[in-house]
């Protein structure tokens, strides 16, 4: 659904579409239960730029996935009822997606935050406060042959915060699977945190000289140094996607299936790694199954004890990726050989 306010006519929009979707749901003779869950969940976005839309699931009366995407524009209301999920318009947003540190750092500690690409809302932030007084209190030199002391305790208590922030970017990372951490703030603060750091997260960090935590920093120009780091990042996994793909289209293949036969046989045997999505036929279609291999093409009797049903391709493909353990990436046409439409790298190697 549309989620954007800031204009009359999305507000008039907003106001109708809880009536509008009840009416959809009970004509596909939708539970009441989970009428009133989702019109429930049909709130607009507040304070996020136009466009933006809002994904709902629902089962069983239970609201199980409310999700917001920034800058996807929908004309009018999608809204399936159904055994099988739809989530593809809500993976093909989430492509590419990853989480993200900001660290502002100071020498009497510092705030992370914690980031998704996915949607510029903060999720979560931790801090380490030291106590400026106790540096400043060190920095006291009642007589010319104690300053060397009190310096020297002074640098102890910024080393000690900073081993503290790179102990919680550290943590964080580990628990978010990050793939860029930006650190701003003080200089001196900002190289003894980076030093700290395990070597395998220093890949990911990138510096802005800014010093966002004592408010002298224009915070638009930060954010848009964050937002074109992001797109570096981006733009970098897909060049290494694009790089293994050409690998392998010279080398026999035998770690990349091309076209959807191939890639449902790779789906069947958990073969298949990252399942790279271009453009192909909707009008395909395919088994889901209730169990192991969780997917069969559309013809022939294997596993027809198992079969739920058929549906579209992508809807089907989706579902088997996420329970075989696999990532799947919507990518452009070209990275894609044999203009197939579909491919994924395999874990291991076809026989």
């Amino acid at each position: 659904m549309d989620a954007s306010l800031g204009t009359t006519g999305a507000q008039e929009a907003a106001d109708r579409l809880p009536g509008d979707v009840a009416k959809l749901l009970k004509s596909q003779q939708a539970q009441a239960e989970d009428i009133q869950a989702l019109i429930g969940a049909l709130e607009p976005a507040e304070g996020l730029r136009a466009p933006v839309a809002r994904f709902v699931a629902v089962h069983d009366g239970e609201v199980v996935l409310n999700e917001i995407i920034p800058g996807l524009k929908v004309q009018t209301p999608t809204v399936d009822v159904g055994p099988f999920p739809n989530f593809t318009a809500l993976a093909r947003a989430r492509g590419g997606s990853f989480s993200y540190l900001v660290a502002e750092v100071g020498k009497d500690g510092g705030e992370v935050h914690l980031y998704n690409t996915s949607s510029p809302e903060r999720i979560a932030s931790q801090g380490i406060v030291g106590l400026p007084e106790e540096i400043h209190h060190a920095r006291k030199v009642p007589g010319e042959y104690d300053q060397p002391k009190a310096q020297a305790a002074a640098d102890e208590m910024v080393r000690r915060n900073a081993d503290e922030v790179a102990e919680l970017i550290t943590k964080m990372s580990a628990e978010n699977y990050v793939r860029l951490i930006v650190i701003s703030g003080d200089i001196k603060a900002r190289e003894s945190v980076i030093a700290q750091l395990p070597v395998a997260l220093r890949d990911y960090v990138e510096v802005i000289d800014s010093h966002t935590r004592t408010g002298g920093a224009d915070s638009k120009q930060v954010d848009a140094r964050v937002a074109k780091l992001i797109e570096d990042v981006k733009s970098k996994a897909l060049a290494d996607l694009e790089a293994k793909v050409a690998a392998q289209s010279g080398n026999g293949r035998s770690l990349l299936a091309v076209g959807l036969e191939e890639v449902v046989t790779a789906l069947q045997s958990a073969q298949a790694e990252t399942v790279l999505v271009g453009q192909y036929q909707d009008e395909h279609t395919l088994r889901a199954l209730s169990a192991e291999p969780w997917i069969a093409h559309q013809e022939g009797d294997d596993h027809a004890e198992l079969v739920a049903g058929e549906w579209p391709a992508p809807e089907v493909l989706l579902r088997a990726t996420a329970l075989t353990d696999a990532t799947i990436r919507y990518v452009p046409d070209s990275v894609i050989p044999d203009g197939a439409g579909i491919a994924a790298l395999l874990r291991w190697a076809k026989p």
